[in-house]
């Protein structure tokens, strides 16, 4: 049996690693954890856009370029990047008085909203062709975004693989559960575990990527 993993790096990142310090996160070694034994691992493709940061934390770019500078020099995962739109719109303001979810409108505040855009549409593209193309019998999907269930039911029925998902999201999706063909949320305490090296080598020159100082 043979696996290609495919990752949704924005639901990743909100579920699993958001106000964690494990954001050094090796993607090989997660996905090859989630795997059976005996499942051959050929290869993980990792799905993200470039983000536009705000003035709180102008480094996050910087980090962000760092972390996939790593993943790549690795040469182990495949880096396939969308991109996020950035637009000014309208938002209601809450009540500063409301400590409740339960907010009042106050009247509408122009806000920027960010969106990512392709990620999730390439990730569907690159299982379906993969599928198509036989590539592999396992097609394991880390993600909590239910806009991947017409992937996964084509991949499965059109194709007949095997679809396991893992939901990176604390919460349950029902839609993710009866599409695939396993369901689970990966366990909260599995990045901790699955780090990369503090120094990672690139190129010839005795050159090296090193963890950012804030992740560790």
């Amino acid at each position: 049996m043979k696996a290609i993993v495919y990752i949704d790096g924005y639901n990743l990142y909100y579920g699993l690693l958001k106000g964690t310090p494990y954001k050094w996160l090796d993607l090989w070694a997660m996905a090859r954890s989630l795997l059976k034994e005996g499942i051959e691992l050929l290869g993980v493709k990792y799905f993200t856009a470039p983000i536009k940061t705000f003035p709180y934390d102008l480094e996050a770019v910087d980090r962000q370029k760092i972390y996939l500078q790593a993943l790549i020099a690795q040469g182990k995962v495949q880096v396939v990047q969308g991109f996020y739109a950035k637009h000014r719109t309208w938002a209601p303001a809450a009540d500063e008085r409301c400590s409740t979810c339960d907010v009042q409108t106050a009247g509408l505040v122009p806000i920027y909203k960010l969106e990512e855009k392709r990620s999730d549409v390439n990730l569907a593209v690159a299982m379906v062709t993969d599928a198509a193309m036989n590539a592999a019998d396992v097609f394991l999907v880390i993600t909590g975004d239910s806009d991947q269930v017409g992937a996964i039911e084509s991949v499965r029925h059109q194709f007949k693989k095997s679809v396991i998902v893992f939901n990176p999201q604390p919460t349950i999706s029902k839609q993710l559960d009866w599409a695939a063909s396993y369901y689970k949320n990966i366990p909260r305490d599995l990045p901790a575990i699955c780090q990369l090296p503090e120094e990672i080598p690139v190129g010839t020159h005795g050159n090296v990527i090193r963890r950012p100082a804030v992740w560790k």
